[in-house]
């Protein structure tokens, strides 16, 4: 399990972890604390603007070359409104790594997301493959989509079962009530018979809408959920609202089929040197580093790798190589 001494939470109860597995969702309640959410907020305003800011003055904020015109480029046409996959639903998603205090970074490996996912893939085995920020402003765009499985995660249709599963979640950085556009998931016994491979609109499948549920939480709570679990996203409406959510995903080591995010090709970014240095092995392991005991390491790497990361503790590699 990864130790991280500075973030509080709770750890998910074995019930919690059971439903996981057998509903195919769980949303965890206050799994993180208020307060490591309202340090990473912090950071989050770096790259988003804060909700007033933006209702004050909606077109000022728009990211450049993200307006809906610019994003569409290329696209089919589709429908203003009603479910579809608009491009400017994630208008405003940001890739791990972050820069700024590290505090928004950290949450990638707290303890208690990631003994939630040890437990629920049944290994400490355990590899970040998706992490970023995305934010949804009332008014910004339709969010409105049909109800479908996550089929951009993986080469392969879902397997049944551990070791292959993979666990994607949501950790809410604001409270999302009803008005500020909770998922909407469907249990796995719900679905039953239906094909992963297919997206169902409204009036395909009516029976399947009405069994969808709404995973609505306060901040700090984890929405996790199975690549073979049918949600879709649903329109903000609370007044001048905002909903801002961090993005991570894990898979078992070793899993070269299924993958998103590739945080290798911002080895160099401040965010990622700053996370390296706070880390330790374990929580540099989830994400792919070697560690002290991989057969990779000599001591010339281990020097090179001091250049690079000067603030890191490589006593644990030094002596393990020793």
């Amino acid at each position: 399990m990864v130790q991280n001494h500075d973030m509080t939470g709770r750890f998910a109860r074995d019930e919690e972890v059971a439903a996981w597995r057998d509903d195919g969702w769980v949303l965890i309640e206050g799994l993180v604390g208020t307060d490591t959410i309202d340090l990473a907020l912090e950071d989050v305003w770096n790259l988003l603007p804060r909700p007033e800011r933006f209702h004050a003055d909606p077109a000022r904020y728009v990211p450049a070359g993200k307006d809906t015109k610019q994003l569409r480029r290329g696209y089919p046409e589709m429908p203003e409104h009603g479910p579809a996959f608009r491009p400017e639903q994630h208008r405003w998603g940001h890739d791990f790594p972050f820069w700024g205090s590290g505090a928004l970074n950290r949450l990638a490996v707290h303890p208690a997301i990631i003994d939630f996912v040890e437990r629920a893939l049944e290994t400490s085995e355990v590899r970040v493959y998706q992490t970023h920020i995305n934010a949804k402003y009332t008014g910004d765009a339709d969010y409105e989509q049909p109800i479908h499985t996550d089929r951009n995660h993986s080469f392969l249709p879902p397997p049944e079962g551990p070791p292959w599963w993979h666990v994607e979640t949501f950790l809410y950085l604001s409270d999302v009530d009803d008005e500020c556009a909770p998922t909407h998931l469907v249990s796995r016994r719900d679905s039953e018979g239906r094909s992963t491979n297919s997206i169902f609109m409204p009036d395909q499948d009516p029976e399947l809408y009405a069994s969808e549920r709404s995973a609505r939480g306060v901040r700090g709570s984890l929405l996790a959920y199975r690549s073979d679990v049918f949600h879709r996203g649903v329109n903000i409406t609370k007044p001048a609202g905002a909903r801002f959510i961090f993005n991570v995903s894990f898979k078992v080591a070793g899993l070269d089929w299924v993958g998103y995010h590739s945080v290798q090709s911002n080895a160099t970014h401040p965010g990622w040197v700053q996370f390296v240095e706070d880390s330790t092995p374990r929580e540099l392991e989830v994400f792919g580093f070697p560690p002290p005991s991989h057969p990779v390491w000599t001591a010339a790497l281990i020097e090179a790798t001091a250049l690079r990361y000067p603030k890191l503790d490589l006593d644990p590699w030094r002596r393990a190589l020793a």
